[in-house]
């Protein structure tokens, strides 16, 4: 069970989001997986990278350990992004650190991530269940950020799993969450919903290829922010995402995108 009293930094502010606060902030560069489409991605090479590129935030989607650490990973399985083979889940942080994450890079833990950016980056950080449908991260999560003493102005949160955003916002209902959804939410999207989802989330994550100007005009005139995620397909969406003024974009290549806004404007 989760204790509703782990608290973030509970003397820091918001994050200042449009949707949050009706301002016109520029649009939210989001690195996803740090610079991942010219380094090895969760790497501190992608990281630094997207940083050195102009990215706002470093988005980290985490994995537990066998030993019950946070480790930066998307997959499940360690097959695609490092010289090995087999389930995060069943792996300990020591074993991962014997693998190669590309130019000789290691998987990093959560723990390695705060202390090398400390308060001096901002990051967006997706949650998932475990295999079984758990919520096996979320008290860790915010006692690391605590620990490192990361202001909650710097951290947005996300998940697909609408459990684990309402257990984050029950911990510390001053988190800043964005809700991520699949397809099948995107399509039953309408104003009562969204306003179900405002009460507790800043934003929606939804893929690019499912956005039109007036679903991005619905969420927006609902007081939520539209992040737009891609797969694989950033340079065939980024134009058109500009054009429906969504507020953040995830990016593989932060300084392509930020080439393409500049030139739009």
């Amino acid at each position: 069970m989760l204790a509703a009293g782990v608290l973030l930094l509970a003397g820091c502010t918001l994050v200042g989001t449009e949707a949050a606060n009706g301002t016109n902030n520029e649009l939210l560069v989001i690195a996803h997986r740090g610079a991942s489409a010219v380094e090895p991605e969760h790497t501190f090479r992608a990281y630094d990278q997207a940083l050195e590129d102009g990215a706002d935030y470093i988005e980290i989607d985490l994995r537990k350990t066998a030993d019950n650490e946070l480790i930066a990973m998307h997959d499940d399985t360690v097959d695609r992004t490092t010289d090995g083979k087999g389930l995060v889940e069943n792996m300990t942080l020591m074993e991962l650190k014997t693998l190669d994450a590309g130019e000789g890079q290691s998987v990093p833990s959560l723990e390695e991530i705060l202390e090398r950016y400390g308060d001096s980056v901002n990051y967006y950080i997706e949650t998932r269940e475990s295999d079984d449908g758990e919520l096996i991260m979320e008290e860790d999560l915010l006692q690391l950020l605590e620990r490192h003493r990361i202001p909650k102005r710097q951290v947005i949160l996300q998940s697909f799993s609408e459990a684990s955003v309402n257990a984050l916002h029950d911990l510390n209902p001053a988190l800043t969450l964005v809700q991520l959804l699949k397809k099948k939410e995107v399509e039953q999207l309408d104003a009562d919903n969204l306003q179900d989802f405002q009460k507790k989330a800043v934003g929606v994550g939804i893929y690019a290829g499912m956005l039109d100007k007036s679903l991005v005009d619905l969420i927006q005139m609902n007081g939520l922010e539209v992040h737009a995620y891609y797969r694989g397909d950033e340079r065939e969406w980024t134009e058109e995402m500009l054009r429906y003024n969504v507020d953040g974009i995830f990016s593989d290549d932060p300084a392509y995108l930020a080439n393409i806004a500049e030139k739009q404007e």
